[in-house]
């Protein structure tokens, strides 16, 4: 997935974001409920500023580049990290400090770049010639997988054309995911939620003033305050939401 030169071309990355997607689930990382067009959108950003940390560009703001997919991927807790993985995350993070409190401009990526291209590389090629062999292959398109794509790319406009023609037809439809549009329907619940407890509690509140003769001023007034009760929780859980928004919000105006 990491592996190869820093360049790497759109369909390469895409091909490598759900790659890495299959193997976060095949070790249960990645839940099976989880939305793939985030987490691979996730995985396509990290391996793309591996590759421009490579040639030493600076990455970019992931607020600005998936902040809405990240609070939903964030609030839908997809990532379940077994217990071992803390003891692993510890030690890279002890490490990573002990270089940085010895010198700040201590990098443990750039440090483990050429160990990691190693194994990336290793696994891939048995031998000398079977990298270079590989590698021509790839600038002239003579490989096994371009003749494969060259020999089925009839089949892939046929289902191309079905499926629009299934579109023109309506037996297929799209449909389109909107993460702001989500998150503000559930603002909106909170907030009706709210509006609907203070106006239960103000009724009771009025029925208890007018002195209501179905049952004592004591019980109307303690039904408004419980329901005044109510209303303030939903207030604080809808504060609570607009401060976690705000967290994955970029700030970056340049």
């Amino acid at each position: 997935v990491f592996g190869g030169g820093p360049f790497v071309s759109e369909l390469q990355l895409a091909a490598a974001g759900k790659r890495l997607v299959d193997a976060l689930e095949t070790m249960g990382v990645l839940a099976k409920s989880a939305d793939r067009l985030a987490v691979e959108k996730l995985a396509r950003y990290f391996i793309r500023t591996f590759k421009d940390i490579q040639i030493g560009k600076s990455a970019s703001n992931i607020k600005s580049t998936l902040g809405a997919d990240l609070q939903a991927l964030t609030e839908q807790q997809v990532f379940r990290f077994p217990s071992t993985f803390t003891f692993i995350f510890r030690a890279f993070a002890s490490i990573d400090g002990i270089g940085k409190g010895l010198d700040p401009e201590y990098d443990l990526t750039k440090f483990a770049q050429p160990f990691i291209n190693e194994l990336t590389e290793s696994d891939s090629y048995s031998s000398d010639f079977e990298k270079w062999a590989d590698r021509l292959g790839a600038a002239t398109g003579l490989r096994q997988t371009d003749i494969e794509v060259a020999l089925t790319q009839p089949k892939k406009v046929a289902y191309l054309e079905e499926t629009l023609r299934a579109i023109e037809q309506g037996s297929l439809k799209i449909r389109v995911r909107s993460l702001e549009n989500e998150q503000a329907l559930a603002r909106l619940q909170l907030s009706s939620a709210v509006t609907n407890k203070l106006l239960v509690g103000s009724l009771l509140l009025n029925i208890g003033l007018s002195g209501g003769r179905l049952l004592p001023a004591c019980v109307w007034y303690a039904g408004a305050m419980l329901f005044g009760f109510q209303s303030a929780a939903g207030s604080l859980k809808i504060q609570l939401f607009d401060k976690k928004a705000a967290k994955y919000e970029s700030k970056d105006f340049n």
